[in-house]
C-alpha cells in the first residue's frame, strides 16, 4: 500500500523505481521536512531487512538498516562509532557532508546469520541554507565471505573465538546489561602448571592438551548465551549474559570437573590429571561499569584460586 506525504516524495520514489531498482540492491527515501522519522524503500530492502512487503513506509525508530540498526548492531557494540556514524548522518542532514558512508553488520534472525553490509547516502534535495530536506541512499551487501569473517574471530588452534572476539563482545555485552538492568558474568579458566607440560612434552603435546581442554570447555557451555573464548596462551574465558552467580558457579564448577574427568595425564605429577583453576565474577553493571574492571575482578579470583592449592573454583565475592 503506497502512502506518500506529498506529491514531492511520491515524485522521487517512482523515480528510483524506473532508476535504481536493481536486483540486489536496496534504496530508501526519507523526507526530512515533513517525517524525519519514516523512510520509503523498496521491494528488496523489505526482504533483506525483514520489513513489512506490503507496506513502503516504515518507522526509523522501530528499525533503522539505514545506519546498521543503531541500536541493535552500533550503540551497544561501540559508542564511539555509534557517535561517528550518527554525527556523519547529521551533518549529511544539515548540508555539512555531500556523501554518508557506512559499513555494518546486520542480524538476520530468520536465518540466525550475522551479514555485513555497505550504505551510502545524499541529498536530493536541499534548503537554501544548504540543510537537506530529501535523502536518498542504497544498501548493497558486502562480498567478504562468512570464512573470511570466520577465520578473524577464530583461534586458529583451538578453533574458540580468539581475544580479538573477546573483547568485541564483552564491551557488547556489557553495555547491553546496562541497558537491560541484567546480570553479565566472566569466568576464567587457567591450565594449572602448564608450563611443565610444555617443557617435559614439548610445544606440540601442549598445543594437543589445549585443544581437548577447549573441547571439554565447548561440552559443557553448550547454549547460545555461552561465549568461550582463547583468552591467551592457556587461559579460557566465558561470558555469560543474564545468568547470576549461582547459575555461574555451577557451570565453573562443571568446567573444572569436565577437564578432570578427562584425565589428560600429566607427566610432572606422576601422570595425574591435568587440572585448570577458575576464577569468576558476575554483576549487574551500572553507569560506570567497564569490561576491565569485570576481568581484573574474574583474574583476581582465578589468582586466589590458583593460590588455595589449584584445580578449584573461586568467586570474587569469596576470595
Amino acid at each position: 500500500m503506497c502512502i506518500f506525504p506529498n506529491k514531492r516524495v511520491e515524485e522521487y520514489f517512482q523515480l528510483c523505481e524506473k532508476l535504481i531498482d536493481f536486483s540486489n540492491l536496496s534504496w530508501w527515501i526519507i523526507d526530512l521536512e515533513d517525517d524525519p522519522n519514516i523512510f520509503y524503500c523498496n521491494q528488496t530492502m523489505c526482504k533483506t531487512f525483514s520489513l513489512d512487503y506490503s507496506l513502503n513506509r516504515h518507522s526509523v525508530l522501530k528499525t533503522c538498516p539505514i545506519a546498521g540498526d543503531y541500536n541493535n548492531n552500533i550503540a551497544i557494540r561501540s559508542s564511539e562509532k555509534a557517535k561517528k556514524v550518527f554525527d556523519e548522518y547529521h551533518q549529511l542532514r544539515e548540508g555539512k557532508l555531500d556523501e554518508y558512508s557506512n559499513c555494518f553488520p546486520y542480524y538476520d534472525a530468520s536465518t540466525d546469520e550475522t551479514i555485513y553490509f555497505s550504505s551510502r547516502a545524499r541529498a536530493l534535495l536541499k534548503e537554501d541554507s544548504g540543510a537537506s530536506t530529501l535523502l536518498v541512499g542504497i544498501i548493497e551487501r558486502e562480498s567478504v565471505s562468512d570464512e573470511l569473517y570466520n577465520q578473524v574471530k577464530t583461534d586458529s588452534l583451538t578453533g574458540l573465538n580468539n581475544r580479538r572476539e573477546f573483547d568485541s563482545q564483552i564491551e557488547f555485552l556489557i553495555n547491553l546489561a546496562k541497558r537491560e538492568k541484567r546480570h553479565i558474568s566472566l569466568i576464567m579458566c587457567d591450565v594449572d602448571h602448564f608450563k611443565q607440560y610444555n617443557d617435559l612434552l614439548g610445544h606440540y603435546a601442549g598445543d594437543e592438551c589445549l585443544v581437548q581442554i577447549a573441547r571439554s570447555i565447548s561440552d559443557v557451555c553448550v547454549r547460545s548465551s555461552d561465549i568461550v573464548c582463547r583468552y591467551g596462551g592457556e587461559e579460557f574465558c566465558i561470558i555469560l549474559y543474564g545468568d547470576d552467580k549461582k547459575e555461574t558457579s555451577c557451570l565453573a564448577e562443571s568446567i573444572r570437573k569436565e577437564i578432570y574427568t578427562v584425565a589428560i595425564p600429566h607427566p610432572a605429577y606422576n601422570n595425574s590429571p591435568v587440572t585448570v583453576s577458575i576464577g569468576y565474577c558476575s554483576i549487574i553493571p551500572d553507569s560506570k561499569s567497564t569490561p576491565r574492571q569485570l576481568i581484573e575482578c574474574a583474574d583476581t579470583a582465578l589468582y586466589e584460586a590458583k593460590r588455595n592449592g589449584k584445580n578449584s573454583c573461586m568467586s570474587f565475592d569469596e576470595q
